[in-house]
């Protein structure tokens, strides 16, 4: 396993070794926690299965405890992967996952920051690992730099519709930032385009999970690594009172099926 140097914490807005220590702390039971990741993985891969028509390599960036790698690993024209995250924890996890699957590279590295030379690759894939990343214009140039003429950029990631439900019965209590900032679909394919990207298609659709509690969602949230690590969050502990009433509110929105959370998972399909 390789490990490369990730940005200066100084350069980032969202602190990456806060999300790289969020992710290994959640490493061990992550699998637990990864039921919804796995529906959008499914349906990412989905619509791109059979496009792979010669034999290329391929990354898959943020490869968590290994979900994503393992079917493209089963594409029968993958004949090199590559498996990238900044998250030594998730990459023990991945490796443990894919042995005896197919040869795998991990590196432990920066998704900002990629340690494959130019024109290198016939894929890029990643599930859900983009909106960790504080530069997305930065992320999206990168993967063109390193795939190969007419080669692939798949990708999900969360829209801003995601946990709408806890961000509004937060705005109840106060006006600090207490859930993750998405960015539009609109931004996503300008960034997209912008990094020279072609035949972009960027779509999304809303998930609606259901939980016992609102605790049960921030269990949830928190067993997949999903802290708040956007400027303007409240450093150190939330106040028991404040808390309280944040769940008062959410309690108001609950359904038959239990309290809502909505994830607005964004799918994206562009070609160098």
């Amino acid at each position: 396993m390789r490990v490369v140097s990730s940005v200066t914490q100084a350069q980032a807005i969202i602190d990456k070794s806060l999300v790289q220590q969020s992710f290994d702390d959640a490493s061990q039971c992550y699998n637990q926690f990864t039921s919804l990741q796995r529906t959008i993985g499914d349906r990412l891969m989905a619509e791109k299965k059979a496009t792979i028509s010669q034999s290329i390599a391929a990354l898959d960036v943020g490869v968590g405890t290994g979900y994503l790698s393992k079917q493209i690993a089963q594409l029968k024209n993958i004949d090199t992967l590559f498996a990238l995250d900044i998250s030594l924890g998730m990459l023990q996890q991945a490796d443990n996952a894919m042995r005896g699957i197919k040869p795998i590279e991990l590196f432990c590295a920066d998704a900002e920051q990629l340690p494959m030379g130019d024109s290198r690759l016939g894929a890029v894939y990643s599930n859900l690992a983009f909106q960790w990343c504080d530069n997305l214009q930065q992320v999206f140039s990168e993967s063109y730099r390193v795939l190969q003429p007419v080669g692939e950029f798949v990708f999900s990631t969360f829209g801003p519709a995601t946990l709408n439900e806890l961000k509004q019965s937060w705005q109840t209590v106060d006006d600090l930032v207490h859930v993750n900032a998405f960015v539009s679909v609109e931004e996503i394919n300008a960034y997209l385009r912008t990094a020279g990207f072609q035949k972009v298609s960027v779509r999304s659709e809303n998930i609606v999970m259901y939980y016992q509690t609102p605790k049960h969602l921030m269990l949830d949230l928190k067993g997949m690594g999903a802290h708040n690590m956007n400027p303007g969050r409240q450093h150190g502990l939330t106040g028991i009172q404040a808390f309280k009433m944040m769940i008062g509110s959410y309690e108001k929105k609950r359904t038959a099926k239990g309290i809502p959370a909505t994830f607005q998972a964004v799918y994206a399909y562009a070609t160098k």
